[in-house]
């Protein structure tokens, strides 16, 4: 939450411009007032407690993608050399890839 000069732009969604500069004058000049609002995780500005959550299956795809940037070449080569802390590492980067994507697919089959 913060204190920024904003005007609602959408009623029902509670999105609003957002003033960045420090002239409260001109915001006030174009129909801004105080007051709390919030960034949504799509960069957008909405009235404190209005903002959009994340949706799951988005935040389950991140970790996905975070996982499967984490497993590089050299984790790969140490494990095919027998480094057995690569192998087990790697194993349980697979596993937890493999239960999110189930739970992945499941939040879909709900929608």
């Amino acid at each position: 939450m913060v204190m920024k000069y904003a005007k609602i732009t959408n009623p029902l969604t509670k999105a609003v411009d957002v003033g960045l500069g420090t002239n409260e004058e001109f915001y006030q000049s174009i129909g801004m007032v105080k007051m709390e609002v919030e960034e949504s995780y799509t960069g957008e500005w909405y009235v404190n407690g209005y903002a959009p959550a994340k949706p799951h299956n988005i935040e389950i795809q991140e970790r996905i993608d975070e996982l499967e940037a984490s497993i590089t070449e050299r984790n790969i080569r140490s494990a095919i050399l027998g480094d057995e802390y690569a192998s087990n590492k790697l194993r349980a980067i697979e596993q937890e890839i493999a239960e999110l994507r189930k739970q992945l697919e499941s939040a879909q089959e709900v929608q």
